[in-house]
């Protein structure tokens, strides 16, 4: 079971950008190799992911491809073993909003969201199990505070967000045995790509009637929980929310 990242294997689906690439970042900081996944390669980032890590001895590798296509989850894990032979962690950031009540959806829409969210999860552990079982190791899934309480008109994204919590719970619990663990983190309003969409209004009503500590939370915050999920031993079947309170709140 690893303790202490310095030459570990990770990676790290959705790795080019928000928490997926603060991730990478932290985790070659402290020493791990990683994988990124997107579904186009940009050179300049694994260059400068690599001089990141430079000065722990880490490196970063890309593996390009759509992360909910079952061929890309044996890509990455592929690229994890012929660049260093193991693989210790995956984080599963790779995701996408799905906006929408149940009446705006198509039924394809509605499939999509399942299969960028949830068979893009199975997927990739399937792919990294027989490493991860090898000397033990970790899995993180991103979900969402969405998971957690209503939020108007993002049925889709809900219910994906909500099926990786029960999803980790049923892969930490049928793998424990093998020293694999498997956990949720989910976080709420953090400032990324995928909020970019939103409306100064939106933004000022989730500082002032939404957040409890009237900010919204960083990349490098959910980052920094993930690597302690991939360091703590003794936890497994959890998740983890990170939202400045708001999934707390009554008023």
């Amino acid at each position: 079971m690893v303790t202490e990242l310095t030459g570990t294997v990770s990676v790290v689906t959705g790795g080019t950008s928000g928490i997926g690439l603060a991730t990478a970042m932290a985790l070659l900081t402290k020493g791990s190799n990683v994988v990124i996944n997107a579904r186009a390669e940009k050179a300049d980032l694994v260059d400068k992911l690599c001089a990141v890590g430079a000065p722990s001895g880490a490196r970063c590798v890309f593996a390009a491809g759509d992360a909910s296509a079952a061929e890309t989850s044996q890509k990455i894990v592929s690229a994890a073993l012929d660049a260093f032979g193991r693989v210790d962690a995956v984080v599963h950031s790779a995701g996408g909003p799905a906006a929408g009540t149940i009446l705006d959806l198509s039924p394809e829409r509605w499939m999509e969201a399942f299969a960028i969210h949830i068979h893009s999860a199975f997927h990739l552990f399937r792919a990294a199990h027989g490493p991860l079982s090898a000397r033990g190791g970790s899995v993180t899934f991103l979900s969402s505070a969405a998971a957690l309480r209503g939020c108007p008109g993002t049925v889709a994204y809900q219910v994906v967000k909500a099926s990786l919590i029960q999803l980790a719970r049923a892969l930490a619990r049928d793998h424990a045995a093998e020293n694999i663990r498997v956990n949720c983190v989910a976080p709420g309003i953090i400032r990324t790509p995928f909020h970019d969409a939103m409306s100064e209004a939106a933004k000022d009503n989730n500082l002032r009637n939404r957040i409890p500590l009237g900010r919204e939370g960083r990349p490098e915050q959910v980052a920094s929980l993930i690597l302690q999920l991939i360091e703590n031993e003794f936890i497994t079947g959890e998740t983890f929310t990170i939202d400045g309170g708001m999934s707390m709140r009554m008023v």
